[in-house]
């Protein structure tokens, strides 16, 4: 009986949070749509647009959702690593992308080496959204493991308004990140060592950032003493290391997805190493000296608020969360900024939302007022990003 009243319980979460996605996900349209009447010029700040997205023949509300990183992405599942400087994008994405694709029949007539068949945006889009669905769920579950129900909703839904979410419905890593950073660690908490280091392993093959959960793993087998533990930790570490091995004999650089990074604009910087106090006093020059009607300088504040909002819950949060995780979570939140620049930093704060539970407890009556702010930062972000103007 017991286990037959546990299993509605899950099924009735995984209803609610069906419908949920389906609002998030219709919303997201309707913002899109309505930003090309309010957006009229799009921005067309990224390349590829006629070669990728623009050929689906489908209107700029919905292949909007492809932008800028998305492209990228897109290529690369069809053409494999061809492309000058591809290898910055980690290759699980693009790979589940191809193998979606072979079951979409939409081909488009211009086959050609610059241009990506249509059924690959599908694909994308298709590939994107069902781990987004998949995302909120298992993360609602790894919430319950340790929180009480109210905190573990207003967290997830707190994730799901957080001015970026938006990049779980696109075409982006975050949603399959999340996903698979959530159910390493949901394994990890059942003791099931095998799975966690499957999902670990594939979470490291999707971004850099991933390398840091599997680190949980590690850091917690000392505290347990549990050689289990640190060999599921190891393998979930060989994602990264594989493509490393790939990179060498590819490009003759085991840090290809690094080097590259320079060549992508945001001012980033592989070498050498920009620390954190270096990167804010640039962004205090660039708030003081960058005209305050320019799109740069609201992007800048952008960043640099989200920034310190994160960082400061993570201060906070010292003590007060697993040590692991909280090393986790700084590594995830640091590495981006050895790079010399906040940009993408509001998109990868979505990165530390093992974070979120926290950060509701904290916020109490406050948090009613931050969803509303959120709520209209993503407006403008969702806007923005599908009229082809950089957010994050």
């Amino acid at each position: 009986m017991k286990q037959l009243k546990s299993t509605i319980l899950h099924s009735n979460d995984f209803l609610k949070i069906t419908l949920i996605f389906i609002v998030w996900r219709l919303s997201l349209f309707l913002i899109s749509y309505l930003a090309t009447l309010f957006i009229p010029n799009f921005g067309n700040t990224y390349p590829y647009v006629d070669r990728v997205l623009s050929i689906t023949n489908l209107p700029s509300w919905i292949w909007g959702f492809g932008g800028f990183d998305g492209v990228h992405y897109l290529r690369l599942a069809q053409d494999g690593y061809i492309h000058g400087l591809s290898q910055a994008f980690f290759p699980l994405f693009p790979v589940l992308i191809n193998f979606v694709s072979k079951f979409i029949p939409v081909k488009n007539i211009l086959d050609t080496e610059f241009f990506v068949n249509t059924n690959f945006f599908y694909a994308g889009l298709i590939t994107s959204n069902i781990f987004a669905l998949v995302s909120i769920y298992t993360t609602k579950k790894l919430f319950d493991l340790d929180y009480n129900q109210k905190v573990s909703w207003m967290a997830t839904i707190f994730l799901l308004l957080f001015p970026t979410s938006f990049y779980l419905g696109s075409i982006y890593t975050e949603s399959l990140f999340i996903t698979l950073a959530s159910l390493t660690l949901f394994f990890y908490k059942r003791n099931n060592y095998i799975l966690a280091a499957v999902c670990g392993f594939l979470v490291s093959a999707t971004r850099l950032i991933g390398i840091f959960i599997p680190l949980i793993l590690i850091i917690d087998c000392f505290k347990n003493k549990n050689l289990k533990l640190f060999f599921s930790g190891i393998t979930g570490s060989l994602g990264l290391v594989i493509y490393m091995v790939y990179s060498y004999f590819k490009f003759d650089d085991f840090l290809s997805f690094l080097t590259a990074q320079s060549s992508f604009g945001a001012e980033r910087s592989s070498v050498p190493i920009i620390l954190l106090p270096q990167v804010v006093y640039r962004y205090i020059k660039i708030l003081f000296t960058t005209p305050i009607t320019s799109l740069t300088f609201y992007n800048s504040l952008f960043e640099i608020l989200i920034t310190v909002f994160i960082f400061t819950f993570l201060i906070l949060a010292f003590k007060k969360i697993n040590m692991s995780y909280w090393i986790a979570i700084l590594g995830i939140l640091i590495l981006p900024t050895l790079t010399g620049t906040f940009s993408s930093m509001p998109r990868y704060a979505l990165g530390a939302y093992i974070l979120f539970p926290l950060i509701v407890t904290r916020l109490k009556n406050a948090y009613t007022p931050v969803i509303i702010i959120f709520l209209i930062l993503g407006i403008i972000c969702i806007s923005l990003f599908t009229r082809g103007y950089w957010v994050a």
